[in-house]
């Protein structure tokens, strides 16, 4: 579904064709407000797996703001690319408590995710300056506007459809004051949003790096 279908849609909803009531600038910025409630709710459905260039150190940051890490399968700069596995930061400690200070290395063996921190992740041993690595991670969705009509919301997919729920949730709380109807009206399109996103959640759900132990 593209940008301009789905702002149509709420606006045949609404009977604001011509965005009488609701400005022209108002409908996108709601859209990219649900596509980040898309990405915190159903982060799978936003996963890319991208080469990924190591800082020097053990602490490295996702990209883009990301605030979901999936997993980081293999070494790419390194000769044998060989598999990064996912490994207990409180066992690793054990073993090496003074992991994080010892020599930069070439190859990953490990990384390390903890979900209080999830913009986040560790490698083990520390990366030298300029390592790859793949990552996977859920990439969070750009901000649309008006002129982004053709754009097509490939990563939501067959779950695009909440997004129109999601617009017209925003645009009926927005006058919710003047009509008080309207609290009850943008309660069902929120909800309607929430079940469709997570009603197969249970086959689709993608789970914390640290399930993989």
């Amino acid at each position: 579904m593209k940008v301009s279908e789905v702002l149509d849609r709420a606006r045949i909803i609404l009977q604001d064709a011509d965005a009488d009531y609701w400005e022209e600038s108002e409908l996108p910025m709601w859209l990219s407000d649900g596509r980040l409630e898309t990405y915190r709710m159903r982060p799978d459905l936003f996963e890319v797996s991208e080469d990924f260039v190591c800082v020097e150190g053990a602490r490295q940051q996702l990209p883009n703001g990301a605030r979901v890490l999936f997993d980081v399968p293999r070494n790419v700069s390194a000769t044998r690319q060989r598999a990064i596995t996912v490994a207990d930061a409180g066992a690793l400690g054990r073993v090496r408590p003074n992991w994080r200070s010892q020599a930069k290395a070439q190859e990953i063996r490990h990384f390390l995710y903890d979900e209080r921190s999830p913009g986040q992740f560790e490698v083990y041993p520390p990366a030298r300056d300029g390592v790859v690595i793949e990552l996977s991670y859920a990439k969070r969705p750009a901000a649309v506007s008006q002129s982004d009509g053709e754009v097509e919301l490939e990563q939501e997919g067959e779950y695009a459809a909440a997004l129109v729920d999601y617009v017209l949730y925003r645009a009926f709380l927005k006058e919710a004051d003047t009509v008080p109807a309207f609290h009850q009206r943008a309660a069902q399109h929120l909800a309607a949003c929430h079940s469709t996103l997570t009603g197969d959640v249970t086959a689709k759900a993608v789970t914390s790096p640290n399930e993989q132990k």
